[in-house]
């Protein structure tokens, strides 16, 4: 696609569509700065392109430029153009600033359904129990269920002293699922290898990643870029998740009865350097969540470079309930899988190796 619309632009230089189109695929293979070029090019020409300017928006909230990108959705309605997208875009990039009333009026005026989610948050955020409460019940009457309903109501569990049955998964640390791949398959030559050949890659490209310390976590789906690299990785983390959702034990859990009918697998790399940590995070794309570690550096200490789940984002202290936390000793060779509804995070660590790990998604079609 990327050659195609370059091509249509060497024909036609001042072609809006073609920029806003290239744009489009830069951005969804990761390579973001060259999509917001892209997008600028189109405006210069079409100063007023819904599309392009929508776009631009969204790739600078990608990548960390939520000031710029507010400024591109607040011209979006000034045209007075109808399209939940602007709502809810704007909503994305005020609410990682940390601006969650606005945000909250943005997603109210949305018409796309994910945005009754980010509302949601927006209100636990702010603390106002009542609200989140009457929003929670109203999602949980209409048979919504979604990750980030089940970590907030966790998370409101335990920050709010209140329980609700939860309408994703009931207790997901209990669903937390560790395999040890070593002992299937080799390691070395099916899961090392094709991952290193891709870090190896000069033109691999990574995305500012505000959670992540001492590291670099690569942009756009892996397994879309670097499709027959990683076919072998993909199609046994596809049979390893099926093992997974036909378990017994978990079949009247709400996201195994609710199983997309269709989905892919995003996937990126996170490599770590020393001292290097994951701040705690969900994430709210995928179904199921999953962490293949292709190098755990020597341990100086029992938990060092480990990870942890929990049911709410204090990563203050490793002693806790193990109902609400867990640290989970990971090695090289592990896979672990678990509900995109429970927060992780990871303890720093300070060998000078690497701590390499492929993260990726269940996310529904």
């Amino acid at each position: 696609a990327c050659d195609s619309f370059k091509r249509a632009i060497i024909l036609n230089p001042s072609y809006p569509e073609a920029f806003n189109n290239y744009g489009r695929a830069l951005s969804i293979i990761g390579q973001q700065e060259d999509a917001i070029s892209c997008f600028k090019i189109s405006l210069y020409t079409y100063p007023n392109f819904f599309d392009a300017l929508i776009n631009l928006g969204t790739a600078l909230t990608e990548i960390g430029r939520e000031e710029e990108a507010i400024f591109c959705f607040q011209k979006l309605l000034e045209s007075r153009h109808k399209d939940g997208r602007i709502h809810h875009n704007f909503g994305i990039a005020l609410y990682k600033v940390g601006k969650y009333k606005e945000a909250e009026n943005q997603f109210i005026l949305s018409r796309l359904k994910k945005s009754k989610y980010y509302l949601l948050r927006c209100q636990f955020l702010r603390g106002d129990q009542k609200l989140f409460h009457k929003t929670l019940d109203k999602l949980i009457q209409k048979g919504e269920v979604h990750p980030i309903l089940g970590s907030l109501c966790d998370r409101a569990s335990k920050r709010f002293s209140t329980k609700t049955k939860n309408p994703f998964c009931e207790n997901p640390i209990a669903n937390f699922e560790k395999i040890d791949l070593s002992k299937k398959y080799n390691f070395e030559i099916e899961f090392v290898t094709p991952v290193s050949k891709i870090l190896s890659n000069r033109k691999l490209t990574f995305k500012k990643q505000k959670l992540l310390k001492d590291g670099q976590q690569t942009d756009g789906n892996l397994f879309v870029n670097y499709r027959k690299t990683l076919s072998g990785i993909h199609n046994i983390l596809r049979k390893e998740i099926d093992f997974y959702r036909r378990n017994p034990s978990r079949s009247q859990q709400n996201f195994i009865k609710k199983w997309p009918e269709k989905f892919e697998l995003l996937g990126w790399v996170i490599a770590m350097e020393k001292y290097g940590k994951l701040a705690p995070h969900m994430h709210e794309e995928g179904w199921l969540s999953g962490c293949l570690y292709i190098n755990v550096p020597p341990k100086e200490s029992p938990t060092s470079g480990n990870l942890v789940v929990c049911l709410d984002d204090d990563s203050s202290s490793l002693n806790s309930d193990k109902d609400t936390k867990k640290v989970i000793h990971v090695k090289t060779g592990d896979l672990c899988l678990f509900p995109a509804s429970l927060l992780h995070y990871t303890i720093p660590f300070r060998s000078r190796e690497q701590r390499i790990v492929l993260a990726f998604d269940v996310v529904p079609s």
